[in-house]
């Protein structure tokens, strides 16, 4: 399993991720943008290296897509569900709702997958659980037609459908619930008699208007 980064405190995690969403998008995240959203502490860097690991940012500290994604308040904790199945996904195959588990149980999980020692299980725990209680996981995966395993959690466009042709009155006075369309073929007997072609259109007239 590739480790995901973790903290040593998790005190400040609700707060950070809260500032994220209120602040602008920096070109780069960095420890001096994290003092300027009010967080001074050397215990709340790691922020950045697990913001890396749930691709919020890019290897140089850069705002990923999903990162913006996560500044919509509607969309944050789904988006933050689809970071973590992603960032975690070693762990979610060995319990597809490892979301449910208690530290300690975390912390046996992540001993197992990472094979690493008590002290570094124990704050992957801490820190998933911190994450996690962010996270809508009632959302079955991507939020935004979010493409499942992309680096950036690129978004789909979607068109939207054309309105539909208001319904027409029906001759009959009566209105349907679509738009009604006719389509008229004439099928012309072969005959040298011209009364024959009048007499015909002469019908359709009356009939067809």
């Amino acid at each position: 399993m590739a480790v995901p980064a973790y903290m040593n405190s998790v005190k400040n995690v609700p707060a950070i991720f809260a500032a994220i969403r209120e602040a602008g998008v920096p070109e780069k995240f960095t420890h001096q943008f994290l003092k300027q959203l009010g967080f001074t502490s050397s215990r709340d860097r790691g922020v950045i290296a697990v913001m890396k690991s749930l691709r919020f940012l890019d290897d140089a500290g850069a705002p990923t897509d999903r990162y913006k994604r996560y500044r919509d308040p509607s969309i944050a904790e789904a988006v933050m569900a689809e970071a973590m199945r992603d960032a975690y996904s070693d762990l979610f195959k060995v319990n597809e709702n490892a979301q449910t588990l208690n530290t300690t149980s975390l912390k046996g999980a992540f001993k197992r997958v990472s094979e690493k020692g008590d002290a570094v299980s124990e704050k992957m725990a801490t820190t998933f659980k911190a994450l996690g209680s962010l996270a809508d996981w009632s959302s079955s995966g991507a939020a935004s037609a979010t493409q499942p395993g992309s680096d950036e959690g690129e978004t789909l466009d979607v068109l939207p459908s054309s309105p539909e042709t208001p319904p027409e009155p029906s001759r009959s006075g009566l209105s349907f619930g679509g738009s009604l369309r006719h389509d008229i073929h004439v099928h012309l007997p072969v005959s040298t008699e011209v009364k024959v072609y009048d007499a015909i259109f002469r019908s359709l007239k009356e009939h067809f208007g």
